[in-house]
């Protein structure tokens, strides 16, 4: 009966089943300090703004809903470091519309996970038509534990991946199918959303970028290829052009973090070894997330360079080497890009697996693109299915149910719980030792809600003030 049922209806089940998970899943949550800053960014509102470091002493809802605006989210984001506003633009628009709770926050990220999924999907289906092998690359993005990770985490790195996917799939287009300029503009114009979702995923556009010059050359400075590269690159002038002061903030934030690494040292081999584990992880060897020995990693990372080698072997024509080999430089380009700004910066910040998480779907597909292309060379079915299973769903599923089930969700900040309460107790009045505190409460907060905010400095305590008296409730955030 199984045997009856079509590849392409199987494909449809997989995909729709981790669609559904994504979206319903039940997941423990507790917002972290950064999830924090993307929170109030979309509500217009920065920690360090020039309100929340004035005297002011008293703000009404009303006048944090006056600064709830779409040029009040650019303005808190260029004061954060001007990273991310296409999120939190599209965050401010969806809590208007779902309301301020946290598992609203989610469920943003959790639409763009699924999304990610489907054009995942539709690029290999792309590549392998209706076979198992669509419904692999789905499995093994799904139980990516980076891609289950951002897909509920309350910043921009699964909407970058999200576009930098659909970037890399009318690329692919472009390439494979007639060069037609359309797709090079909707490449361009994805893109240049993935930048202004986060920039790193600026790592995937120089591969793009790279290339197309060594695909088509000069050619590819046609009049009609330039004049459908003009709109994305306008937007992303106008956009850099207006939020240069972040841009210099960032530089001091990154300077700080390499004072700050100096009296800890640095080691080269210390940043070898991480991207090494970090190739071995994205390309689906997880082997060194259960041993993290040298030789484990070695071994690992050196198994997807083997894989590529053999695969490259016997690709079947020049189109096919080609894919194999964009793909594999989509998907290592995170690793790359990021040791060169451990080894430029002198620290090890740049060594952080949320920011491999634009090259997610392109290091997944090239490991079913490599298994498809050498699947043919296998005679024993068995063999193949159990080769399969044995390297990397079943070690990838292991690692993913371990991530989930260890998976505790800690308190970090009570300003969601004191949210709350007061709108449970009908409370008028809160004092706040922050002006920041009271943003993080407001962004959680109905609409709706009417409540003034007083600001004591010597305070450590939130008192909630009613009808009924005052309660005060110590102030709880960890800003890491």
């Amino acid at each position: 009966m199984i045997k009856d049922i079509s590849p392409k209806v199987i494909n449809l089940v997989v995909l729709l089943s981790c669609v559904l998970l994504v979206i319903f899943m039940p997941f423990d949550k507790e917002v972290w300090y950064d999830e924090t800053i993307s929170m109030m960014c979309s509500k217009g509102l920065n920690p360090n703004s020039p309100i929340a470091l004035s005297d002011t002493s008293r703000f009404s809802t009303t006048s944090f809903n006056q600064l709830n605006t779409l040029p009040n989210v650019f303005a808190a984001t260029v004061i954060d470091n001007s990273n991310s506003f296409l999120y939190n633009a599209c965050l401010h628009w969806f809590t208007s519309v779902f309301g301020n709770s946290v598992s609203s926050y989610m469920l943003l990220s959790q639409l763009l996970g699924a999304l990610t999924l489907i054009v995942v999907f539709i690029m290999a289906t792309s590549f392998f038509g209706n076979n198992f092998f669509v419904s692999l690359t789905v499995l093994l993005l799904y139980i990516d534990v980076d891609f289950m990770g951002m897909s509920h985490e309350i910043r921009a790195y699964i909407m970058g991946m999200l576009f930098s996917a659909v970037a890399g799939h009318t690329f692919f287009k472009f390439l494979n199918n007639g060069s037609k300029t359309v797709n090079l503009f909707f490449t361009a114009l994805f893109s240049v959303a993935a930048i202004l979702s986060h920039f790193l995923s600026i790592y995937i556009v120089l591969v793009l970028l790279l290339s197309l010059l060594v695909v088509y050359k000069l050619s590819i400075f046609s009049v009609r290829n330039i004049l459908a590269l003009l709109l994305p690159i306008l937007l992303i002038s106008i956009f850099f052009y207006f939020s240069l002061t972040g841009i210099q903030i960032m530089s001091t934030q990154n300077d700080k973090i390499k004072a700050k690494s100096l009296a800890e040292g640095f080691s080269y081999i210390k940043v070898l070894l991480g991207t090494l584990k970090f190739i071995s992880l994205n390309f689906k060897l997880v082997f060194p997330a259960f041993i993290n020995k040298y030789a484990v990693i070695i071994i690992s990372a050196s198994s997807v360079f083997v894989l590529y080698f053999f695969a490259f072997k016997h690709a079947f024509n020049n189109t096919v080497k080609r894919n194999l080999h964009l793909l594999f430089a989509l998907g290592i380009s995170s690793s790359m890009f990021l040791a060169l700004l451990c080894f430029k910066s002198g620290h090890y910040t740049a060594l952080y697996y949320r920011y491999h998480s634009f090259s997610i779907p392109f290091s997944t597909l090239f490991i079913t693109y490599a298994m498809w292309i050498l699947w043919s060379k296998l005679k024993n079915q068995k063999i193949r299915l159990v080769a399969l299973v044995a390297i990397f769903l079943l070690p990838c599923g292991v690692y993913y149910a371990v991530a989930v089930k260890s998976h505790e969700a800690r308190l970090s900040y009570n300003h969601m719980q004191v949210a709350a309460t007061i709108v449970r107790d009908n409370v008028t009045e809160i004092e706040v030792p922050d002006w920041g505190d009271a943003y993080l409460i407001h962004s959680v907060m109905p609409a709706d809600y009417k409540v003034d905010y007083v600001r004591n400095k010597v305070s450590t305590y939130f008192t909630l003030k009613n009808a009924n008296g005052s309660v005060k409730i110590e102030k709880l955030a960890k800003d890491n």
